[in-house]
């Protein structure tokens, strides 16, 4: 983007350019198609994730997935207070206000990875426990994979899900507030009727189009991407430090090992910065803190070498950003439309509780399931972490949970919907455990969540909306 100077000194920002009508003394009037209003909603979902350089007054991706899914949970909670606003409170959209508590669980997670899993601090006896021997040894003997390739899994499948769900459903919702209600609150019912069919990424105006095609986890990124692992200079100068010759030792060389270890580690805390640019997972600047910091980065190059040569899901990253409109985007319009015009208070509420399920449905089925849930090795990941989360009451590993607070932690059972929670303790050692990334035990726990976050909203407005605001101010993050 460029910036222009009006007559009255303001300065502008320019989003594209074209040509103007170059008769003399004649009009022309512009005619603003779907494909360029589809193109205006996908701007406000980057712009929503994206930093403004003073300099040039371009939109850069905010490279932190942390903090780019603050900004998301900040982006969702607002959508539920801008649409009454808008509509003059003829609707209220569910599914946002519920996915802001959900991504902000996912900023959670994010820093269990780091904090818990990567940085290896051994506190007590429990962190000990999780983070060394019982973990490790468990991980291996289940799976032959590391904690912390677990961790690097985990935290790259939940930077990628994050991003391109908040790419494909954020539009669809704020174009039905920004272009299907007038400004005097009214419906545009023409232009609702018309516009579903006409999102697709192939019609974009073009810095639209490129800035998608360019996003974390798709063929041109993921092609960066194996180019610099191929090429990590630090990695490879770490790994230097085990290319010497182990002389005897009565420990057979454990301790020449282990020197050569500890280089090496240090090597990497001091030097990773130098080859990031945003393809670190996590970034660079977190670094600092891991403890064990080359074999951390040995799992990295394992398990984003294993996703960036995973041709099947960058296809399904190609597939998803067309945007093309599905069933249940389809009934969300017509469940909002339907809210929109009923006077009955019933009869709204009804309507946005169906909103909360299509939506659901195109957020699960649609797009995370193909996207990350469809991945073998992140259901082994997430089986492994559930198994042990359920047997040890969350000790070992955390609970896939929701918590109804702008809070990472909860001490309260009514504001959190919990996983397959054992029904008692024998059910807890002995019962079969539900797979998270498999499609009908997911939907049942989103139902689950659904009901308990409607029963909330009833029951106790004030405070979810209280808690809403608080996460809504994430925006600026």
């Amino acid at each position: 983007m460029t910036n222009a100077k009006l007559d009255t000194g303001e300065t502008i920002e320019v989003l594209g350019t074209c040509k103007t009508n170059t008769t003399p003394d004649s009009q022309h009037t512009a005619k603003v198609e779907y494909h360029h209003l589809w193109s205006y909603a996908q701007q406000a979902a980057l712009i929503a994730v994206s930093e403004k350089n003073s300099m040039d007054g371009s939109y850069r991706l905010i490279a932190d997935p942390e903090r780019r899914a603050k900004r998301i949970a900040g982006h969702y909670a607002a959508l539920y207070f801008k649409s009454a606003e808008k509509s003059n409170n003829k609707i209220q959209l569910r599914w946002p206000a519920l996915a802001a508590f959900v991504v902000k669980d996912i900023v959670e997670a994010y820093r269990f990875a780091r904090e818990d899993v990567l940085q290896r601090e051994w506190k007590d006896v429990a962190s000990a426990a999780r983070n060394s021997s019982m973990a490790d040894i468990s991980s291996l003997m289940i799976t032959d994979t590391s904690p912390y390739q677990h961790a690097i899994r985990t935290y790259a499948a939940l930077a990628k899900g994050n991003l391109w769900l908040f790419m494909d459903i954020y539009p669809w919702l704020w174009f039905f507030l920004e272009y299907g209600i007038n400004p005097d609150a009214t419906l545009n019912h023409k232009r609702l009727d018309a516009c579903l069919p006409q999102r697709n990424w192939q019609t974009f105006q073009q810095e639209s189009k490129t800035a998608i095609e360019e996003l974390p986890y798709g063929p041109n990124w993921m092609g960066r991407l194996s180019a610099r692992l191929q090429g990590d200079i630090v990695y490879k100068k770490a790994g230097e430090n085990f290319n010497v010759n182990t002389s005897w030792s009565p420990d057979d060389g454990y301790g020449q090992h282990t020197v050569a270890a500890s280089q090496a580690h240090l090597y990497c805390r001091a030097h990773v910065k130098e080859w990031d640019n945003g393809y670190r997972t996590p970034l660079s600047r977190y670094w600092g803190k891991f403890q064990e910091a080359y074999y951390i980065m040995e799992s990295e190059h394992t398990e984003l070498g294993r996703m960036a040569g995973d041709k099947g899901s960058i296809g399904t990253v190609v597939a998803l950003r067309d945007f093309k409109m599905t069933e249940a985007v389809k009934k969300t319009y017509e469940y909002l439309i339907t809210e929109f015009v009923t006077k009955s208070a019933e009869e709204k509420l009804i309507m946005q509780k169906k909103e909360l399920v299509a939506i659901a449905e195109q957020e699960q089925i649609n797009v995370l399931q193909p996207l990350i849930y469809s991945d073998r090795f992140l259901k082994q990941t997430m089986d492994t972490n559930h198994r042990f989360s359920r047997l040890t009451n969350g000790w070992i590993s955390p609970k896939f949970k929701v918590i109804y607070s702008s809070s990472a932690t909860n001490n309260d059972a009514d504001l959190e919907a919990v996983f397959d929670a054992p029904k008692n303790t024998l059910d807890q050692l002995t019962g079969t455990t539900r797979s998270l990334p498999n499609q009908q035990d997911r939907m049942q726990f989103v139902a689950q969540i659904a009901e308990k976050f409607n029963s909330l909203m009833k029951n106790r407005l004030p405070y979810m909306e209280g808690e809403l605001k608080k996460i809504a101010h994430w925006v600026n993050t």
